[in-house]
């Protein structure tokens, strides 16, 4: 059941490209709309990870116990 599913999915997505090629190969157009359209798809999915790598970053530390400081002198 796995193995079909793997291979389903390569199909699909080699079949997903050459679709996209075959569109983007009609027109000049068409192809700077799909170029711009996955610059843009990927500056936000690039964006999210680095905002999502963060706040785990940041929980982790959180969780990590850190040592006291020491105690500032009054002047």
């Amino acid at each position: 059941m796995a193995v079909d599913i793997q291979t389903g999915l390569v199909e699909n997505t080699v079949g997903l490209v050459e679709r996209f090629a075959d569109v983007a190969m009609t027109d000049p157009l068409v192809a700077a709309m799909l170029i711009t359209g996955a610059i843009l798809v990927t500056f936000a999915a690039g964006v999210f990870g680095i905002l999502s790598l963060g706040a785990v970053v940041s929980l982790i530390k959180r969780a990590l116990p850190s040592s006291p400081t020491p105690p500032q002198q009054a002047r």
